[in-house]
């Protein structure tokens, strides 16, 4: 059979029409501080919204990678390397970006808020903050809505998956991971019936170590750790990890 190889040529002036697009990434980048659920925005330096906060985003060159490119903002925004990101969709409204055509293919990631570096100004942003995601500033571009559709994305995982486990240090207690949900969902959850739900799904282990340093009166609190091998082979398998 005759191997088929990719051609280049030169686009007629018909088709030169559809090659006037650009595409983008837009990242949400969500961490767990003080209880709640916080996405990080930075202020724009440059025309158009100028002086506006937005999501972490860049234009895409043709040959780049949409994954490399994600990893390098987030790692370049907060300095983390360890992190969980996932597509969200595609934002193609043909108004989105006042300059012209851009589609942008947004993601959401999870990264342990107490990793993070101080953001360091460059020549398109002079600041990165966090807010809560109920108190979000004015936003450039249709990033709201962004924001809005990786909530709901989030919403949706954690109710089958234990995706949030990124939020968490690498080694959580019983209560961190608790005030993780309930920050998620936005309120609270019995204790008892949580733990019990929690440790039967089977993938959450004790490591002998506790809770350092620890200054309120009993005992320290024991770590765990999640057992991301088995959590990978249930999720194969067709577990649905149902906590709430």
């Amino acid at each position: 059979m005759e191997k088929l190889t990719s051609v280049r040529f030169a686009p007629s002036d018909d088709l030169n029409f559809y090659f006037r697009a650009a595409f983008s990434v837009s990242c949400v980048i969500f961490g767990l501080h003080e209880k709640k659920i916080k996405v990080l925005l930075v202020k724009r330096k440059r025309d158009p919204f100028k002086n506006t906060f937005s999501l972490p985003a860049e234009l895409v060159y043709p040959n780049d990678s949409l994954e490399e490119h994600v990893d390098q903002i987030v790692q370049r925004v907060t300095g983390c390397e360890r992190f969980y990101k996932k597509q969200i969709r595609a934002f193609a409204d043909t108004s989105r970006h006042p300059l012209g055509r851009v589609v942008s293919i947004g993601y959401y990631c999870f990264i342990d808020w107490h990793q993070c570096r101080q953001f360091e100004p460059n020549e398109d942003h002079n600041a990165a903050e966090w807010f809560d995601l109920k108190s979000l500033p004015v936003l450039a571009f249709d990033h709201k809505e962004i924001i809005e559709a990786a909530n709901r994305r989030l919403l949706a995982k954690m109710s089958t998956q234990l995706t949030g486990f990124n939020l968490l240090p690498e080694k959580f207690t019983l209560k961190q991971v608790q005030e993780m949900y309930e920050a998620i969902l936005g309120h609270e959850l019995d204790k008892r019936n949580f733990r019990r739900k929690i440790l039967s799904q089977d993938v959450i282990l004790e490591t002998g170590e506790q809770l350092s340093p620890w200054e309120e009166s009993g005992k320290a609190p024991m770590l765990f750790q999640l057992d991301e091998k088995r959590y990978q082979q249930l999720k194969v398998e067709g577990n649905k990890f149902e906590i709430f």
